[in-house]
């Protein structure tokens, strides 16, 4: 059904979906079995001699969790999540965007936790959006499993000064799309991924933002706090 070479691929039949993952590497091959419901999994080892320390090793967990969250429980988000008090920013970036530059920057101001420098869950609750840390970190090995209410969210990208421009509703979900972990191969689950993302667009503050790295940073994005509030 699909492909992701070399690490996965994805069989399916009749509403289960088999994912094949590092099937050509001696010693590492495992097969993760996920009903229609995605509720409970079983993964199964193709070699007997195979070294399995960490029998969750790969993507195998977090593929999981995207399966589990694609039937309507939210959706993985390419993004630096930071958590002051009860509210949450969440910085969303393709791979360089400076996710975890902005990441370290944050961790020293006090106050502040760091939910993730790299993957952020992102689920609807009682209607409003709240963001959840992981264990899928990126260089700067933040993850956290605190959760906040999502306040504002930024598309982000490294700058020669701290700016802001304003991001209409198609662009953001074009932005969520891009920089997110959608179940491609699931029709009903990128429908519902979808919808996530207009109603995010709708309902949370986004705008894009380029950020010279550095601290100045953290006061910039404070008094867009405020002029949002005001």
């Amino acid at each position: 059904m699909f492909e992701s070479p070399p690490i996965w691929s994805l069989y399916r039949d009749n509403g289960t979906s088999s994912l094949k993952i590092f099937e050509h590497m001696p010693g590492y091959g495992r097969t993760l079995v996920v009903p229609r419901n995605a509720e409970n999994a079983d993964l199964y080892f193709d070699d007997p001699a195979g070294s399995y320390s960490d029998p969750f090793y790969g993507p195998t967990l977090e593929l999981l969790m995207v399966n589990f969250l694609a039937k309507g429980r939210g959706i993985i988000i390419h993004g630096c999540g930071i958590k002051q008090g009860d509210r949450g920013v969440l910085f969303v970036g393709e791979s360089g965007a400076g996710k975890t530059t902005m990441a370290r920057i944050w961790d020293q101001e006090s106050g502040v936790e760091v939910l993730s420098d790299d993957r952020t869950i992102v689920r609807e609750k009682e209607g409003q959006f709240w963001m959840y840390g992981t264990p899928w970190h990126g260089e700067g090995k933040f993850g956290s499993p605190g959760s906040v209410k999502l306040d504002r969210i930024y598309f982000i990208k490294h700058g020669k000064k701290n700016s802001i421009l304003e991001s209409n509703n198609a662009s953001s979900v074009t932005q969520f799309l891009k920089c997110s972990f959608p179940p491609l191969w699931d029709a009903a689950g990128m429908e519902y991924s979808m919808d996530v993302f207009s109603d995010l667009a709708a309902t949370v503050p986004c705008r894009m933002l380029s950020f010279k790295p550095d601290s100045s940073i953290i006061g910039f994005v404070k008094a867009q706090g405020l002029r949002l509030k005001a």
